[in-house]
């Protein structure tokens, strides 16, 4: 049962739903003049209380976690100190709260990761104006964040459902929300498709789970014991052909949200289309709520499922996810090589690392229960390296769309000569996806495929390898487009403040945890 003690554990989900309120209700009672300085000035008053709200949030999560500051027992009592204890009480650990929600250090690594996306985002819109709404623009940001944060912890069907649905519905809107741009409607309109085929599929692969959990019992029993991850694992031990099918359908579902091949076809189209802040921001923290999530579902839910410790008699759903991740390495890769437009590239791009933190959760399931941290370690140091990367190369790209017009190879041509910190920083960016030392990266992919080669996924690993390499030739495009080639237009390219600001947060983080992987190793290993 929830109890008020509980209200603690879920202070992160409160303030983020505090946040979107007060950004909503701030820009509906305002009243400004209808100039286009004033229009101006009201995304940026939303756009600064959404940057300031997230990062208030960010710090009490990690306030709250203690990973970088644990108070001592013997702390005087006074009013900070005991802010901060009744804070960190509600930090990692205890059960479930009731049985739905897991607030150990998976969730609260996932809600920093989430929110710093959600931050960095926010930044990268500092300086877009989106419409003549604002608010509802940057609280559809937070209601999407929220709706993620609620994902990563959620151990339980119905909540699990309802926190994608959450999570999907504002970015629905936020892909179409220029319905006067051609390509932002038809983002916005495949997105919600895919979304709602995709969201269908997961819904019946939970109710087939549910079935096999409720013949599995054989009689009546608690209704939240048969929609729990865990209870159900241990209810359709032996359900058979039933609780396969489920299997199938939930990733299959999960596929969709994740974008895996082959169920990929809606993200290249949509990246393209959207605002490409919005594009930043579904490449990343979407992606990794939605793996964790999928964790979640497929080690509790389908424990008996998980196939030998090798690949090379692999079974259950770790034969399923050794298919997908092959498969999408390879397509994702080799589908990138003859884009012109630089966001179809990095949709494809993204596609193919998707690939990778596959091979990362195979690792996990396939490897002996004592080298199972590494698999996990790895999976979401990946996670945190590629969010700091993308971010950063699609905010990049978003500044050089707004003021060249365009995203097409051509408008990145003579960069350097334009902006040449700005073309270094996507530089950075472009490197560390291609997997080049000593960016963060490389450290990753690296980990990657050391826990999947121990695991016994060879033959993944050398296909992986081999599409990394395949991968520098559209990277180095890129490069060769912004320093090499000659500038159609050599009118200079400006970096406001807020998009320089998330370029370099994203680049100290790419540099920084490349270079000292272990700064943020050391609190991955405690999930």
């Amino acid at each position: 049962m929830f109890q008020l003690t509980d209200i603690p554990r879920l202070l992160p989900e409160i303030l983020l739903l505090v946040l979107a309120l007060l950004v909503l209700g701030s820009d509906i009672l305002e009243r400004w003049g209808r100039t286009p300085a004033a229009q101006l000035e009201r995304v940026k008053s939303s756009a600064s209380l959404t940057a300031i709200g997230l990062g208030m949030v960010l710090f009490v999560a990690l306030l709250q976690s203690g990973y970088i500051y644990r108070l001592p027992e013997t702390a005087p009592v006074n009013f900070f100190t005991n802010i901060i204890r009744n804070l960190q009480s509600g930090g990692p650990g205890g059960e479930p709260i009731a049985g739905a929600f897991a607030t150990d250090h998976l969730t609260m690594i996932a809600r920093l990761l989430i929110i710093g996306a959600a931050l960095v985002t926010s930044l990268l819109c500092l300086d877009v104006r989106p419409s003549a709404h604002p608010g509802e623009f940057y609280a559809l940001i937070i209601f999407s964040t929220l709706g993620m944060c609620l994902m990563v912890g959620a151990n339980e069907f119905l909540l699990a459902y309802l926190a994608i649905e959450l999570t999907s519905i504002p970015l629905y809107l936020l892909a179409g929300y220029f319905r006067n741009d051609p390509r932002s409607a038809e983002a916005g309109l495949k997105y919600f498709l895919f979304g709602a085929i995709s969201s269908a599929i997961l819904l019946y692969g939970m109710s087939l789970a549910f079935g096999a959990a409720l013949n599995g019992v054989g009689s009546a029993t608690n209704f939240n014991d048969l929609t729990r991850f865990d209870r159900i694992g241990t209810f359709t031990a032996s359900s058979g052909g039933l609780i396969t099918l489920a299997m199938l359908f939930i990733v299959a579902g999960m596929g969709y949200k994740l974008a895996v091949v082959p169920f990929h076809s809606w993200s290249p189209d949509v990246y393209e289309g959207a605002p490409t802040p919005i594009t930043a921001f579904i490449s990343t923290a979407s992606k990794a709520a939605g793996f964790i999530l999928l964790f979640r579902l497929l080690t509790k839910t389908f424990p008996a499922m998980t196939g030998s410790p090798t690949l090379d008699t692999a079974g259950g759903w770790t034969a399923v996810l050794a298919v997908l991740a092959l498969l999408t390495v390879v397509i994702g890769n080799l589908a990138a090589l003859p884009q012109t437009n630089v966001k179809r590239l990095l949709a494809y791009s993204s596609i193919a690392h998707a690939g990778f933190v596959v091979l990362g959760l195979l690792a996990w399931a396939a490897a002996q229960p004592f080298d199972r941290e590494q698999g996990l370690t790895a999976l979401l140091y990946y996670l945190f390296i590629y969010s700091l990367t993308n971010l950063g190369a699609f905010g990049a790209l978003a500044l050089i769309g707004q003021q060249t017009g365009g995203d097409d190879l051509t408008h990145l041509r003579g960069l350097s000569r334009r902006n040449l910190p700005l073309a270094l920083l996507f530089t950075v960016c472009i490197l560390s996806l291609a997997g080049i030392p000593p960016l963060g990266g490389f450290f990753a992919k690296f980990y990657i495929f050391m826990v999947g080669w121990q695991s016994g996924a060879t033959w993944l690993v050398v296909i992986a390898v081999v599409m990394t390499i395949v991968s520098l030739y559209y990277y180095l495009r890129l490069l060769k487009a912004m320093f090499i080639e000659p500038a159609t237009d050599l009118t200079p390219v400006s970096l406001p403040r807020g998009i320089g600001a998330a370029l370099a947060i994203a680049v100290v983080g790419v540099l920084v945890l490349g270079i000292f992987p272990n700064l943020i190793l050391s609190v991955l290993e405690r999930v």
